[in-house]
């Protein structure tokens, strides 16, 4: 398993809209991404600041299945509105505990 943190930028002004975005994910996005084989997904938001984690047995696989969808498409469009444009890695996973 893989697990794997980034961290997001919200735009300006932006966080209530973020913060109900994601208080009303849609479920058929949430449905396209368990059946692209992403799992245990979160995101904490403080400020601005945004930091996604999610597990996969191969994230990047599992994030190629999940963009072939239409409502990925929709949902990153609909992000874009609310997040800055950034180039983030994802973060290296130095420990793990269950």
């Amino acid at each position: 398993m893989q697990r794997r943190a980034l961290i997001l930028m919200v735009k300006e002004g932006k966080e209530e809209e973020y913060r109900h975005a994601h208080a009303n994910v849609w479920p058929e996005l949430i449905q396209a991404a368990r059946e692209a084989g992403l799992r245990n997904h979160s995101t904490f938001i403080s400020g601005r600041t945004v930091i996604a984690y999610l597990e996969a047995e191969d994230v990047e696989e599992a994030f190629s299945r999940l963009l072939k969808k239409d409502v990925k498409r929709r949902w990153d469009k609909a992000m874009s509105e609310l997040l800055e444009a950034t180039d983030t890695p994802y973060f290296e996973e130095v420990f793990h505990s269950d």
